[in-house]
């Protein structure tokens, strides 16, 4: 019943569809065997276990449910005994163990972890640990927590967490991974070792920190059980308060915290005129405060007040309209006054605001990239003003140096340049209109009718028809495998395209004698997908029909060729030199 080298590490009975039986955890399986039985019926590897879980403790039966990696397998047993949870915990804690110290194997390249214990309880109804759909992927705190117990260290670099992510964003790339690291076809490091640019894009990405909105921050107050109104400031409200109110910044900066705490002193913000000025109307019923009033005043009179006009010194004149004004006062042109900011009524009264926006709006911008300008040298520089408008073709053409080529006899250079003409003139004596005539009878006497259409016999035509349309019905491919194949099956097919392909090319990378360990493990898995996992997926398709398989020969067919193309040159390639060791006996005499 059991394979040569097993050995039980636990033992429970429990039920399994209704059926009493015994589950047993060994070193190399998980099975369950029914009572009175000679064999298992529920035979999982350690390495096809991809997570289990548990129900809530206290419930009437005390499951536990086991998923593989197959794509909807998954089986629940139910302990029976009188001390059933206390199985199952021991079941638990054991399996995780496997689950763990696999996943720290594969992420290490193949090194196992130097110890190992037992798992913690975790609360009812939620996964225990998972492998999800493949291996690396991201774990969670409760696994991070179980690692550092084990002497797994406090948790990953950099790289492996950048590691972790992609393989949870992507799933082919989960699924490849999967397939080739946890098939131990190649290492976690030759896996990765050409693809440091997704690990490069993928940190930039996190790295790159956000830009701060330019939205006007509204401020919501949170209403309690008791109906109290609470407003909640962060170090980004803050700033962004500071930002857009100078004169809240300045009586910060003044009053905070030598002379306010902090609390006390959005406190009186939160009741101050200034806060409620624009709110239902209830800035006049507000209590007068020294602090905030006064930065009331300063702030409606930055916004009353017209901007300061910007120095143009740093301008680059290439956009500066202000250096075409005298070109519009000698044309009697004058700006057009309509245009002009408060006017009208109606501009007067938005102006406040929209200046009030785009002062936000420039601290904003000026906090984000700071405050550059170009230095005078650049923004002065004629020289590549000169460059921007002049134009070359305007320019008078200056004549250049060079020597002149003074041909005495023109007809004789051009005749010996066109070749020998003397073959192509008409001989003299001869008529023109005489070769014409003598062209136009060997023309005709050959039969063919330059003034009717030229047909084709129909036995010609139909030979080419059938001739086409054998062609064409060659050259046609039959239906793509995803619209013959089960869905099942065509991910299978797909996954094992990608693998095979992925150690091709590892194969062809691997050619060097300094990589002749690495080009011999090639070879091995090239031989295994060809001889196991080819094989099992033609007889599958060939078990649906002809249409079937041929759809999933036409998808295997690029990858069989590659396979055996590099198993050929393989063979044809010389057999590195092997090392005899001679031994040495000496005789004590």
């Amino acid at each position: 019943m059991w394979e040569t080298g097993e050995t039980i590490t636990l033992q429970a009975p429990a039920l399994f569809r209704k059926k009493t039986g015994t589950i047993y955890l060994m070193n190399r399986r998980l099975a369950w065997v029914p009572q009175s039985g000679l064999a298992p019926t529920v035979s999982i590897k350690h390495d096809d276990i991809k997570s289990l879980f548990v129900n809530a403790a206290g419930s009437e039966k005390v499951i536990l449910k086991i998923v593989e990696i197959k794509p909807d397998t998954n089986h629940n047993f139910i302990f029976s005994s009188e001390s059933a949870s206390e199985d199952r915990e021991k079941f638990k804690a054991g399996i995780t163990s496997i689950l763990s110290l696999r996943q720290q194997r594969a992420l290490n390249g193949g090194a196992t972890p130097s110890s190992s214990g037992a798992a913690p309880s975790y609360g009812g109804g939620s996964p225990v640990i998972s492998d999800t759909s493949a291996p690396g992927t991201p774990k969670t705190q409760a696994q991070a927590k179980l690692g550092a117990r084990r002497g797994l260290g406090t948790g990953p670099s950099q790289e492996l967490k950048t590691r972790l992510a992609l393989l949870k964003q992507n799933k082919e790339l989960a699924g490849l991974h999967r397939d080739l690291v946890m098939g131990k076809h190649v290492s976690e490091e030759e896996f990765w070792e050409n693809r440091k640019h997704l690990i490069e894009n993928k940190s930039a990405m996190d790295h790159q920190q956000k830009g701060q909105s330019s939205a006007w921050l509204d401020l919501k107050p949170e209403t309690g059980e008791s109906n109290d109104v609470k407003y909640v400031m962060t170090p980004q409200v803050i700033h962004s308060v500071c930002q857009q109110y100078p004169s809240i910044k300045r009586a910060y900066d003044a009053y905070v915290p030598d002379k306010l705490s902090e609390a006390e002193f959005w406190k009186r913000y939160f009741q101050s005129r200034f806060f409620h000025r624009s709110r239902s109307g209830r800035g006049a019923n507000e209590p007068d405060d020294d602090i905030f009033d006064k930065a009331l005043e300063e702030d409606e009179e930055e916004t009353k007040s017209a901007p300061k006009r910007i120095k143009l010194d740093h301008i680059n004149k290439l956009v500066d309209l202000s250096t075409t004004e005298e070109d519009h006062l000698e044309s009697y042109t004058s700006p057009e006054s309509t245009m002009a900011a408060g006017r009208t009524k109606e501009s007067k009264e938005a102006m406040p605001l929209i200046r009030r926006f785009n002062r936000y709006a420039q601290r904003v911008l000026n906090s984000t990239v700071g405050l550059k300008k170009p230095s005078k040298g650049d923004a002065l520089d004629m020289n590549g003003v000169e460059r921007a408008i002049v134009l070359e073709d305007l320019q008078e053409q200056q004549e250049s140096l060079r020597i002149v080529l003074d041909i005495q006899d023109t007809r004789r250079y051009f005749e010996s340049q066109g070749g020998d003409v003397r073959s192509s003139k008409i001989q003299e004596g001869q008529d023109p209109s005489t070769i014409l005539l003598q062209f136009y009878n060997e023309f005709t006497s050959q039969g063919v009718e330059l003034n009717k259409p030229f047909s084709i016999p129909d036995t010609t035509f139909d030979t080419l028809m059938k001739n086409v349309k054998a062609n064409r019905a060659k050259m046609s491919p039959p239906k793509d495998g995803s619209q013959v194949l089960p869905a099942q099956l065509y991910q299978e097919a797909l996954s094992c395209h990608s693998a095979g392909n992925e150690i091709l090319r590892h194969f062809w990378a691997s050619t060097g004698l300094d990589k002749a360990v690495k080009h011999q493990r090639m070879i091995e898995s090239l031989k295994k997908i060809r001889d196991e996992n080819v094989k099992s997926l033609l007889i599958q398709a060939s078990s649906l029909g002809t249409e079937s398989l041929n759809a999933m020969k036409m998808m295997l067919k690029p990858m069989q060729n590659g396979i055996q193309k590099a198993l050929k040159h393989a063979e044809s390639r010389p057999k590195p030199p092997v090392k005899k060791v001679v031994q040495l006996a000496t005789t004590i005499a």
